[in-house]
């Protein structure tokens, strides 16, 4: 790696003049992570975002990992069911083998040596997380990670399922919910957690209860106060609360996901400088943070009144900066603890739970069987019910999504999809179920 400057040189260059140093951008440029993934250049530059930035190349980036495991600057990541070194790990240690007797990286992998049959291109990011369940290139695909998570289904009535028509004449009313799932996460990634964490969230906190939905109390108010416009202007007394699924991250608001999150830190080998180093950052929003590696990191973040918190930390935590120093894969934890019905459905669809809602009853504080996360729930005049299938929100909630037609960013380009989706969350629209729309479902739905 000769010609190329330390973080030390890059950061007295900085102070003569030159960009300043950049240690995050440095590091993923040195392993290989984030925009600096396989770079495919020999040449000491790569593409990021379509700029072609200094970097260091290819080739040096998997003999700099297997360096840094062996200095524990890295985790050494092992198979759970075979207990010998991932193939990326090894892989790695290969590039190194090779480069050291002179073979470099233009060898072909040994047939038949352990995980490896010829040359293997490494899988990307999208390919072991194609639903994004978190912004850093996973070590394994999350469809073949090992989990226990022990569902609470055998406890809980299964939810009719139904046909468009059925809700025909009714009012739906927008209600964003996370995927999360009833039941006790005990082990991930081959770590069993020595407390297991339980889960009461998701559309099926309406099964394993008498209620129909939890919140912040600001948030079951805002949605009565909606269902009840809604009555008024449509004059049609029946409403049901129609679940859009959220972004597979809309569990980090809740405290058993940071729970999980609490029993991976356990095993992971953090540093106390790169501890220091995250509690530095967090307490500048939360100065009485405990810190990432405190025995109150659990119950600190179960004490948080707002979601928010917890989600800021968490979101954080999920950095390849972080991810380099030994922190856990926080999206492993989200994966493990949403629903199986709704790990693969697309963000932003409608049609996985319908339940009938008692408008004039009003909320309930702090309810009998309480949500572990939230402390106020809505009473249900009715059982949840589901369709087959899911409809896209635009094509469900049919008349708002017609008032953003033609709508565009600040600059005048058009409003992309994440926009429209901030926008139908803010508003909390509600759609009256006519026969067009039960024609267009059902098509959709295959009756």
């Amino acid at each position: 790696m000769n010609g190329l400057l330390s973080p030390d040189d890059m950061m007295m260059a900085g102070a003569q003049g030159t960009p300043s140093f950049d240690e995050e951008a440095y590091l993923n440029s040195l392993y290989g992570m984030g925009d600096y993934a396989a770079p495919h250049f020999l040449l000491p530059i790569a593409n990021v975002g379509g700029e072609i930035v200094p970097s260091f190349p290819g080739f040096v980036q998997p003999i700099a990992r297997t360096i840094a495991r062996s200095q524990g600057e890295l985790p050494l990541t092992i198979d759970p069911e075979t207990g010998l070194p991932t193939e990326d790990v090894l892989m790695d240690a290969f590039d190194l083998a090779g480069a050291v007797t002179g073979g470099g990286l233009l060898m072909e992998r040994p047939a038949g040596s352990i995980g490896m049959g010829g040359r293997v291109k490494a899988p990307t990011k999208t390919e072991l997380d194609p639903m994004g369940y978190s912004k850093i290139k996973l070590d394994e695909p999350l469809a073949e990670m090992q989990y226990d998570f022990e569902p609470m289904s055998l406890l809980m009535p299964e939810r009719k399922v139904i046909k468009p028509e059925n809700l025909l004449g009714k009012v739906a009313l927008f209600g964003a919910g996370d995927r999360s799932g009833v039941g006790v996460l005990k082990s991930l990634s081959g770590q069993v957690f020595d407390e297991p964490v339980s889960a009461l969230g998701g559309r099926d906190y309406q099964l394993a209860t008498p209620y129909a939905w939890a919140s912040d109390e600001g948030v079951i108010s805002g949605l009565l106060a909606r269902a009840k416009k809604a009555q008024e202007e449509t004059g049609i007394e029946d409403v049901v609360l129609a679940h859009s699924t959220m972004n597979p991250t809309a569990v980090d608001f809740t405290d058993f996901n940071s729970a999980a999150v609490a029993e991976m830190l356990k095993t992971a080998k953090i540093t106390k400088k790169d501890a220091k180093q995250f509690d530095d950052e967090i307490k500048k929003s939360f100065p009485d943070f405990p810190g990432v590696k405190s025995p109150k990191f659990r119950e600190w973040m179960k004490s948080q009144k707002s979601g928010k918190t917890r989600a800021t930390i968490i979101k954080e935590m999920d950095k390849d900066l972080w991810r380099s120093k030994g922190f856990p894969m926080v999206g492993k934890a989200r994966y493990a603890l949403t629903e199986e019905a709704q790990k693969n459905v697309p963000t932003f669809q409608t049609g996985m739970s319908f339940i009938p809602i008692d408008v004039a009853g009003g909320s309930i504080k702090n309810p009998a069987i309480p949500h572990s996360t939230y402390d106020t729930a809505m009473r249900r005049a009715g059982d949840p019910v589901q369709f087959s299938g899911t409809i896209p929100n635009e094509i469900f909630y049919r008349d708002f999504f017609k008032t953003l037609e033609g709508a565009t960013t600040k600059s005048g380009a058009p409003q992309p999809a994440s926009m429209k989706q901030y926008t139908t969350r803010l508003n909390n629209p509600y759609q009256v179920v006519d026969q067009e729309l039960v024609d267009t479902m059902s098509g959709l739905l295959g009756y």
